[in-house]
């Protein structure tokens, strides 16, 4: 009776502002109740009462480091403790997305170990993916990933394809890129969507998504040179143009009566040698 009794006065005291947003980090014990603060430091009371003639032993010990108890020695009557969180704002060096710390309650027997969850603003995470187009024969591409997410991040960071060609999505951890794995396509074209999905530490969840396209397979058939077509009335081409009176070159004239040489009256014949034999002395 002791335990249950404790622990209900608890819950009832932190009730009022306690958030109700689902909680994914594993606890010690039950959790009592949960409390949002604001992104900068401060503080609020945690007030215990024990309603217990045998003034039962407890304290309150912080789990997380940004977490802070001004008085964490074991007490018997109610108190008003004091917790203290650390700013979570983020600088041009860091990103600090909403965080979750515990604080545990304990009593000095060990009947009772329960927590209190406390959580934290940050920044929103932001997330784009660009929808990309490649060949049919590439087996690898990368999608542009623009995000504010860092590697600490990166077991939150779930990725995933609905077509069973995508074999593989690779978040790269530069926040630029994520690496696909495709199978070549030998087909028609064909698309997928491609989703980064991402559970932030007060269980909320971011994601965005981009279509993949894969260009239909083609094809390659040399090319054959074109034969001419042969025309039925195939086109002569036309005799060029003869003039009606072609010029004819000039004739020289001829004199009417031309001077022919004069031939004397009775040339001298020379003497033919005679065929009898002379007396020669």
């Amino acid at each position: 009776m002791k335990k249950t009794y404790l622990l209900v006065i608890m819950a009832a005291i932190l009730a009022i502002s306690s958030c109700t947003k689902v909680e994914y980090i594993a606890v010690t014990g039950r959790v009592l109740a949960e409390k949002e603060v604001p992104v900068t430091a401060g503080s609020f009371q945690l007030p215990i009462t024990v309603n217990d003639v045998n003034k039962l032993v407890w304290k309150v010990r912080p789990v997380h480091n940004w977490l802070h108890v001004d008085d964490n020695e074991w007490k018997q009557n109610a108190y008003n403790v004091t917790v203290r969180y650390d700013s979570n704002e983020s600088s041009m060096n860091t990103r600090n997305f909403a965080r979750v710390g515990h604080l545990v309650v304990e009593t000095y027997d060990g009947f009772v170990a329960d927590t209190i969850v406390v959580k934290q603003r940050g920044i929103t995470p932001s997330m784009k993916l660009s929808d990309v187009a490649v060949e049919a024969s590439e087996t690898k591409c990368l999608i542009p990933f623009n995000t504010n997410l860092t590697d600490v991040c990166r077991p939150g960071i779930t990725l995933s394809a609905d077509a069973n060609w995508v074999q593989s999505v690779v978040y790269l951890g530069n926040g630029t890129e994520l690496e696909v794995t495709l199978a070549a396509n030998s087909g028609d074209e064909r698309t997928a969507n491609i989703t980064v999905l991402f559970v932030d530490a007060w269980g909320d969840s971011h994601s965005a998504e981009c279509v993949l396209t894969q260009k239909a397979y083609m094809v390659e058939t040399p090319e054959t040179p074109e034969t001419p077509e042969d025309p039925e009335n195939p086109e002569t081409p036309e005799n060029p143009e003869t003039p009606e009176n072609p010029e004819t070159p000039e004739t020289p004239e001829t004199p009417e009566n031309p001077e022919t040489p004069e031939t004397p009256e009775n040339p001298e014949q020379p003497n033919e040698p005679s065929s009898e034999p002379q007396n020669v002395k």
